[in-house]
């Protein structure tokens, strides 16, 4: 089967507080992108990780991933503010 690009959100929480934080991988399933990017949160210290969506961007035409599945990077996580919790 051929490697595709995905995203994968994942919930998660650090030193600093619950938080998301989005990975960019190449997998053949999408089971397989939420699996390698939970496991590179854990292996930099996140924990209650947690897959909250995977999808697979708009190709731009130049995709070559080899046939290695792997997490390619992460943005930074973006923390959830506890008093915007309620919105009641």
């Amino acid at each position: 089967m051929a490697l595709k690009g995905f995203n994968v959100m994942l919930q998660a929480e650090d030193a600093v507080g619950p938080c998301f934080v989005a990975y960019g991988v190449v997998a053949e399933t999408e089971e397989q992108a939420a699996r390698l990017a939970e496991g590179a949160a854990q292996a930099e210290g996140f924990w209650s990780v947690e897959t909250d969506e995977v999808w697979q961007p708009e190709p731009d035409g130049d995709e070559d991933f080899g046939d290695i599945p792997e997490v390619l990077g992460r943005n930074d996580p973006t923390y959830l503010d506890e008093d915007e919790e309620d919105w009641d």
